[in-house]
């Protein structure tokens, strides 16, 4: 019973440990003209992330991402909507409204984000 517990416990804690992505990136805004997903996924606030082809094959639309100020005192979560041909591992865009919500007005900001 003993080795039952201890197995469950350990394929808990690498479940854990293999369902938090992190990662720190600089947020730039931008204006799409058209959305990978489309509007039944992402929100018509703009309130959403565009990311690098990789990580979008990675993690697909809708995923939900949480972006973190360097500093901690604000934060908002966006789904993952759209692909951005000039976005990187460290380099990511949102429409204004979710630099807004992070204090960042028009200029980018580097986040932390998890998933």
């Amino acid at each position: 019973m003993f080795s039952k517990t201890l197995a469950f416990a350990a394929l808990s804690a690498v479940s854990v440990a293999m369902a938090q992505i992190v990662g720190t990136v600089t947020l730039a805004p931008y204006t799409p003209s058209t959305i990978q997903c489309g509007i039944n996924t992402c929100p018509l606030s703009g309130e959403w992330v565009s990311v690098n082809q990789t990580f979008f094959n990675s993690y697909g639309c809708g995923t939900r991402v949480r972006l973190t100020t360097e500093d901690g005192t604000r934060t908002t979560v966006a789904p993952v909507c759209d692909v951005c041909s000039t976005c990187t591992e460290s380099y990511f865009e949102a429409p204004y409204v979710v630099l807004g919500e992070l204090g960042g007005g028009s200029a980018e900001l580097t986040v932390d984000y998890d998933i």
